[in-house]
């Protein structure tokens, strides 16, 4: 009985110190600059995981969650582009290259996320690079990177090709709180 107990005082303790951290709440933000027009929508519906003890990760994010500025962008973006409908999520998996436990220390560092990201149905091996901080409590992460449409079959027509960029700008940020 004694060794039951321990046993189940030693696996209470290890789950308490757990090591994984989420949020379903991360900011993305994405940005179309060309000479007839500018593009952008927020989604702050970005959810996400991190486990601490090895740097392996996963974030996922609906596509009906981007917001922009007038609703037809809204709607032919989810009808005609990334067909929401057929592809609901885009989701990156992977881990943190070289991940150190030690830089839970309070400062910024410079990251490479190593995984699968997956698009329109498209999966890409990527490396984004990206900054983390420990708050004392929390995960930070911020990244900025580049989507090619052609990479993920996006097709543009050609009566609108000059009002979107081949190259989408993506702005990450994220706040992974103790799960």
């Amino acid at each position: 009985m004694k060794f039951f107990l321990f046993t189940l005082l030693v696996f209470s303790v290890s789950l308490l110190n757990a090591q994984q951290f989420m949020t379903r709440a991360g900011q993305v933000h994405f940005f179309s600059e060309t000479p007839m027009e500018n593009i952008e929508a927020e989604n702050s519906q970005m959810s996400g995981l991190l486990d601490a003890s090895n740097g392996g990760f996963a974030f996922q994010v609906q596509m009906r969650a981007f917001h922009f500025e007038k609703a037809l962008m809204e709607e032919h973006f989810n009808e005609n582009y990334v067909e929401s409908e057929t592809y609901p999520k885009a989701t990156f998996q992977g881990s943190i290259r070289d991940w150190d436990a030690g830089w839970n220390d309070g400062e910024s560092h410079d990251v490479v996320a190593t995984g699968s990201f997956e698009f329109h149905g498209v999966k890409q091996d990527r490396d984004i690079s990206g900054k983390l901080v420990w708050n004392g409590k929390s995960w930070e992460i911020e990244t900025h990177f580049p989507v090619a449409l052609e990479d993920h079959q996006i097709e543009v027509p050609a009566v609108v090709k000059d009002n979107i960029a081949p190259v989408i700008d993506v702005d990450v940020k994220a706040t992974l709180d103790p799960r």
